[in-house]
């Protein structure tokens, strides 16, 4: 009988402790592939093929808040307009991706990564981390929140123009 116990105890514990309905965090899937390409869309400038991972109705929040989104059309054109400003830039070989299916059964990607650029009109080059993290909805973002601090490339971008208004006033 106690044995009988022990291996009804034993199978009870087996069940319980089986994984239940579909993995709520993984590393890998068609998600993270997803945002892999995004990432080298952005790498080689691809810019139709970044925004085909876009929802119609997608939603970017690039270091705002909830209430305050933009489409990927506007945010692409303000990448162009950062990016036009270097000689090259790209994000570091190890970024981390994460998949999550939240408690509402959505689907986020996370994206955590150094981007590297060197700056055109004075050949310096910025580090700045990066995070990125993005819903999908029928294998499309429908949502991306992105936090990064443009503050040391605003600064520089100050300087240029101070040393450039500088050199122009200098030779009137």
């Amino acid at each position: 009988m106690k044995k009988v116990s022990l291996l009804g105890l034993a199978m009870l514990l087996f069940v319980a402790c089986q994984q239940k309905g579909p993995a709520r965090y993984a590393t890998t899937g068609a998600e993270i592939d997803a945002v892999k390409s995004l990432v080298e869309d952005y790498h080689k400038g691809n810019w139709e093929g970044w925004l085909g991972h876009y929802a119609d109705t997608a939603k970017l929040h690039h270091n705002t808040s909830e209430k305050f989104s933009r489409p990927p059309k506007e945010v692409m054109e303000q990448l162009k307009g950062l990016l036009a400003t270097t000689s090259s830039y790209a994000f570091e070989d190890d970024p981390f991706y994460e998949m999550i299916i939240d408690d509402k059964g959505e689907t986020w990607v996370n994206f955590w990564g150094n981007w590297k650029g060197t700056i055109a009109a004075n050949n310096e080059e910025l580090e700045i981390p990066v995070h990125l993290t993005l819903q999908f909805v029928n294998g499309k973002i429908v949502e991306e929140h992105a936090y990064y601090n443009l503050s040391e490339y605003m600064a520089m971008m100050r300087e240029i123009e101070a040393a450039k208004a500088a050199e122009e006033e200098a030779d009137e």
